[in-house]
């Protein structure tokens, strides 16, 4: 009798500390790898010229999806928000790049891992959920598209908006399965994912507060509706699309974009550390206007995110690397078209140097 009652007892403390340690679980800190989670989205192109550039170029069945919560989240949070449908982040970092392979984009959230911890870090500092897809391709490596002729343009047009809605499709879906915010998204793109990036951009704005982008090396024709969004975009000087960046650049300008434009000096296809610099004071000041659905305290700024634009304290001449007083720019900048816009000291810092004259 009293072993049958020792192993009762033993069950139970057992069964007890069990529950206890899975209520812990709950709300204790969980391991990188189990804050991911992957979702697929089948692909259906539409036409023949996109069903042949599927199959030669990316060879993708369907589109990978992965997602990174931040380390400040937990089971018992996500469980809150699925009872009141409110996230329980402050918004969503994506990150693009050329990887199409599963194991390779979870290695770009990885902060372990990553090429891009400075941004893993960011998202974990402020609460953001960072996600990943596969680069669907439809676009041309290193001619951008007001170097095509019209016929050829609209054809490639017309094939990446086909898989543009396959994409589509699973963004929206990913953005439901895991209750993530579903606008004011920030974005970067690097290379191959900066030209998947600014393409996805440009035909769905309403998804995006604003956008990063670093050596595209080709770029499509800026849209009206691509305004929208706040856009920094930055190349090299060595890089092989700087020409094609800064008549993209100018074209945004001519269409009443807020952009901020920066070719790394004596840079090529390649990334450094002053770009990175000014990619996260990018990312501070964006993030100031993300609304935080995960706080019902949260109030927005006086003035939207444009508001510096249009009234910026410095300006950067981008061909001499220098910034200026705005009410002394036009004296020392020798174009307008060398101009660009810098809302605040800590991205006109990062930026370039400043001369106070």
């Amino acid at each position: 009798m009293k072993i049958i009652f020792k192993i009762i007892l033993t069950f139970s403390l057992f069964t007890y500390f069990v529950s206890i340690s899975k209520a812990a679980t709950k709300d204790s800190y969980i391991p990188e790898n189990e804050r991911m989670f992957i979702m697929t989205q089948s692909t259906d192109a539409k036409t023949q010229a996109a069903k042949a550039d599927w199959k030669k170029h990316t060879k993708l069945e369907e589109i990978p999806f992965v997602v990174r919560m931040p380390s400040a989240w937990t089971i018992a949070k996500n469980e809150q928000a699925a009872d009141s449908r409110k996230p329980c982040v402050r918004g969503v970092l994506a990150i693009c790049t050329w990887e199409k392979e599963l194991p390779n984009l979870k290695k770009n959230l990885s902060i372990q891992e990553s090429h891009y911890k400075h941004l893993i870090r960011f998202a974990d500092e402020n609460n953001l959920a960072v996600i990943t897809w596969a680069n669907f391709g439809g676009y041309l490596v290193s001619t951008s598209a007001d170097e095509l002729p019209e016929v050829r343009m609209r054809n490639y047009d017309i094939m990446f908006n086909d898989r543009l809605a396959d994409w589509e499709k699973g963004f929206k879906r990913l953005l439901n399965k895991y209750l993530l915010p579903k606008n004011a998204i920030m974005m970067y793109g690097f290379s191959g994912g900066a030209q998947i990036a600014h393409r996805i951009a440009l035909r769905r704005p309403q998804y995006f507060s604003g956008i990063h982008i670093h050596i595209n090396s080709s770029y499509d024709i800026p849209t009206p509706k691509g305004k929208d969004v706040l856009w920094l975009v930055t190349t090299g000087e060595l890089e092989y699309g700087y020409q094609a960046a800064t008549r993209f650049y100018q074209k945004m300008i001519d269409l009443g974009y807020r952009v901020i434009f920066k070719a790394g000096e004596n840079l090529g296809h390649a990334m450094n550390q002053p770009i990175k610099d000014l990619s996260m004071e990018f990312f501070k000041y964006l993030i100031t206007f993300v609304p935080d659905p995960s706080d019902p305290n949260w109030k927005a700024p006086p003035v939207d995110k444009f508001y510096l634009m249009s009234h910026p304290i410095y300006v950067g001449d981008y061909l001499n690397q220098v910034a200026y007083p705005t009410d002394k720019a036009a004296k020392y900048v020798a174009s307008k078209k060398y101009m660009v816009a810098l809302p605040t000291k800590p991205i006109a810092t990062a930026w370039g140097t400043i001369i106070e004259k």
